[in-house]
């Protein structure tokens, strides 16, 4: 055992993806606290009427990691985050009869399944099953056109270059959207929690839960592990058990 844990650490670094914390992989309770202001339920700002659920803002500690977990190859840190993820809805009540992710096309040959590893690690924690709806969007590829955006303005600007690739942390890059993916399988109603890692726009998660919806699904909600301050919309009123039902109106 001493063996396995002594490789496990050295192909795995047993330390915080934020901040470095010894023995705290993937992040430590100061960089993401296990009860942070809350998860949601919030309005998608892309789609008023969707449901957006979310570790928190995209900044600071929670962007470190997620970058960590993306760049760096750690697959099992965003499964980790994920479950982290997971568990607060788990608490928040959220209702689902699976899960499914935003399907993205390899880039340079090299596979992008960053958000089917944050969503393996939703549904394991909500003991949901994990489903293959969506097949990749065709069009130009986002991540890719804002990179060359904002390297341009950094260009013209005569600005140092910014390593990370982001000079605005929540700053909004206008490129033309993408059409929606389409949806692999008709759905006989049935509620479908829809997850990505990040949420910039929130215009993906629009466009791929109204083909789910399309296809047939009875509910959408949308979950990630950080998303950009012009994602969120307002927060979603709760019940007042106080108010009365309305007199239902003529047939």
């Amino acid at each position: 055992m001493a063996i396995l844990a002594a490789l496990s650490g050295f192909l795995r670094p047993p330390d915080c993806l934020a901040c470095g914390a010894v023995g705290a992989w993937p992040c430590c309770s100061v960089c993401l606290p296990p009860e942070p202001a809350g998860p949601g339920p919030w309005r998608l700002a892309a789609d008023p009427s969707m449901t957006l659920w979310a570790l928190g803002l995209y900044g600071d500690a929670l962007r470190a990691a997620v970058l960590a977990g993306k760049l760096r190859g750690q697959a099992a840190a965003l499964a980790a985050l994920g479950g982290r993820l997971g568990s607060l809805l788990l608490a928040a009540g959220v209702g689902a009869d699976l899960v499914t992710w935003i399907a993205a096309r390899p880039a340079r040959g090299l596979p992008r399944d960053h958000a089917r590893q944050v969503a393996a690690g939703v549904a394991a924690a909500l003991d949901l099953p994990l489903v293959d709806l969506l097949a990749p969007a065709s069009g130009r590829d986002l991540g890719r056109a804002r990179s060359r955006a904002r390297s341009a303005r950094v260009a013209g600007s005569g600005a140092p270059a910014d390593p990370i690739g982001f000079r605005e942390r929540n700053r909004i890059d206008t490129v033309p959207a993408r059409p929606p993916p389409s949806v692999r399988y008709r759905l006989d109603g049935g509620r479908v929690l829809l997850v990505d890692d990040v949420a910039t726009t929130g215009g993906t998660l629009a466009g791929a839960a109204t083909a789910l919806r399309r296809a047939g699904a009875r509910q959408v909600e949308v979950a990630v592990l950080g998303a950009s301050s012009g994602a969120f919309g307002p927060p979603v009123p709760e019940p007042n058990p106080l108010a009365r039902s309305p007199r239902p109106g003529p047939p």
